[in-house]
């Protein structure tokens, strides 16, 4: 049974600089046992999560590139990855890395839907990939497209959510999705970052069951069901645990928001959280999941915010919302869980004034993650940010979220970012497409300034003024992001030199990579467009990475890397 997991290395990734290269380091036997746990001398150091950091806010530092150093004469592409399946998840780096007799190297990791992760040399010095490990073979596939209601993320459906790397052991953490003889299975994967090999046991097979009476149960208990669950957030770690969270492919199938936590060193599962497991006869919506069902966890691939208390926030999307009356229904709200003796304790929550009418016209809060702002930032608070498919920002107080209030009148601030508001009875048919300003993924922030790039229409910057944040932007750009806006990270010298990312899907359905000068957001510094008519596939969400003064970006089935060309 193992064995066929193991099944081989990918052969068809190439790594393309000038021409075609390719080669693979072999495979583990499948019979040989997993590799004894890898002992570290010293902590690793790169990007280690979704986003870089515990906080979300897509803050890189301590580089060298300066607004005056992004220009068309001297920064571009180093090195260009072409792989076989798309790449949905964020790329991860490593610094440095002693990979033993394949000799040290910047590395950048990617994982794909084909079921395959990938080891290159992030400065383009190797023609071939580092190591590259498939799991897919005889009888073993990915998903299809069709799967489960899967939209607009590709034709197939395998490693989807960013995997989390643990700088002190080297372990890198993912699920797989594969179809074996027909059946689907959902597995948790740790390999080691130097050769691709299995860390510790190296596999589990998603499975879980908890207490309920919502739809899909069975004499009280309700199952994980791995054909309707998607694992689209990225991955983190938390006091030697993986975190690991689900949501739907569309709305389709009975299907729930999962929070599952794994011992990173025995991959045992230690705790199960969904939040919508309770019966709930009225209820705002009435999909399959509905009544005591959904709490999706999406977040445009965001992963769950940790803040330094361990204190662990995530938004379950869509779904039966009664925790106002005392029930045990969550959806369409922000959770402030803690990990603690082998469960989930939900310690605070916010839930939108408006969630029903959020939740009926697919507008829900949970299109992006928890962004988690510095200590200071608005005063003596501590603040968090999110926003909604409306285009609606949230500014949150971490120690007191405010549970549910109608007239909203328990947080710091909300604004409406985008150009229009869910309108009860509307229904979902008619809240999307062009004149929608749409909000996925998370905001980005730098010394006083919060980004975002929202559909159909420019990417923002906005300034704190005293507590709260202005509602009239300081600048904007020139821009315009179409399909699902732009995802954004900042690369800064500590308060100077910085510099905003902004990755997109554009109207060609190409991958866009922009820089923006940081205190003015109108002033464009360069793109990848520049000095090139060659446009590659992009994909939807994809956020680019800043290390090492380079940029890595992902488009559907290539792997971008530019830097300083002397």
């Amino acid at each position: 049974m193992w064995t066929k997991r193991l099944f081989g290395f990918s052969f068809a990734t190439l790594l393309i600089l000038q021409a075609c290269g390719g080669g693979q380091i072999p495979a583990e036997p499948a019979s040989a046992p997993p590799p004894t746990p890898p002992v570290t001398e010293a902590q690793l150091q790169g990007v280690f999560r979704w986003k870089g950091s515990d906080n979300g806010n897509g803050l890189y530092t301590a580089g060298k590139l300066t607004p005056q150093s992004v220009n068309s004469s001297a920064f571009g592409q180093i090195a260009r990855y072409h792989v076989t399946g798309d790449i949905q998840a964020q790329p991860l780096y490593v610094s440095n890395l002693d990979m033993g007799s394949a000799g040290v190297h910047n590395v950048v990791i990617i994982a794909t839907e084909h079921d395959d992760i990938t080891a290159f040399d992030a400065d383009g010095k190797v023609p071939q990939a580092l190591w590259s490990r498939s799991y897919l073979g005889p009888g073993i596939t990915t998903a299809t497209a069709i799967f489960g209601g899967r939209t607009g993320l590709g034709p197939e459906v395998g490693i989807t959510g960013t995997p989390v790397i643990d700088p002190v052991t080297g372990a890198m953490y993912f699920v797989t999705l594969i179809v074996e003889n027909g059946v689907i299975e959902q597995w948790v994967r740790a390999v080691d970052v130097r050769t691709g090999m299995d860390f510790g046991p190296g596999r589990v097979m998603v499975q879980a069951t908890i207490p309920g009476d919502g739809p899909g149960s069975n004499n009280g208990q309700i199952s994980f069901d791995p054909s309707v669950q998607n694992q689209r957030s990225g991955l983190a770690l938390v006091g030697g645990q993986v975190l690991i969270a689900w949501g739907s492919f569309s709305d389709s199938g009975v299907y729930r928001g999962w929070l599952m936590a794994y011992d990173e060193k025995t991959l045992t599962q230690t705790a199960v959280f969904s939040p919508a497991t309770q019966y709930q006869a009225q209820d705002v919506a009435n999909g399959p999941s509905d009544h005591g069902g959904g709490g999706s966890f999406w977040g445009g691939g965001a992963a769950p915010s940790i803040d330094s208390a361990g204190n662990i926030y995530v938004i379950a999307a869509d779904g039966s919302f009664n925790a106002d009356t005392g029930g045990k229904n969550y959806g369409d709200s922000v959770l402030k869980l803690k990990l603690s003796n082998g469960s989930f304790q939900v310690l605070d929550y916010y839930t939108p004034a408006n969630y029903a009418c959020l939740d009926n016209a697919d507008l829900e809060i949970g299109s992006g993650g928890v962004m988690l702002l510095p200590s200071g930032v608005g005063g003596s608070q501590p603040l968090a940010i999110t926003g909604n498919k409306e285009g609606r920002i949230y500014l949150l107080n971490t120690s007191n979220l405010g549970k549910f209030d109608p007239a909203d009148a328990q947080i710091p601030q909300q604004f409406l970012a985008g150009s229009q508001a869910c309108q009860p009875g509307q229904g979902s048919s008619g809240a999307d497409g062009p004149g929608w300003e749409r909000l996925y993924g998370n905001v980005t922030y730098w010394n006083g300034s919060v980004y975002l790039g929202l559909a159909n229409t420019d990417l923002r910057q906005y300034r704190f003024s005293g507590n709260i944040l202005s509602t009239t932007p300081a600048s904007r750009t020139v821009t315009q992001f179409l399909n699902r806006g732009a995802n954004t990270v900042v690369s800064a010298n500590g308060n100077a030199d910085a510099i905003v990312w902004a990755a997109t899907k554009d109207a060609k359905s190409a991958i866009g990579l922009h820089a923006y000068d940081a205190t003015d957001v109108s002033h464009e510094l360069w793109n990848n467009y520049m000095g090139t008519n060659v446009l590659y596939p992009g994909v939807r969400f994809a956020n680019p990475v800043v290390v090492d003064n380079k940029v890595i970006a992902a488009g559907a089935n290539d792997l971008f890397i530019y830097g300083l060309l002397h």
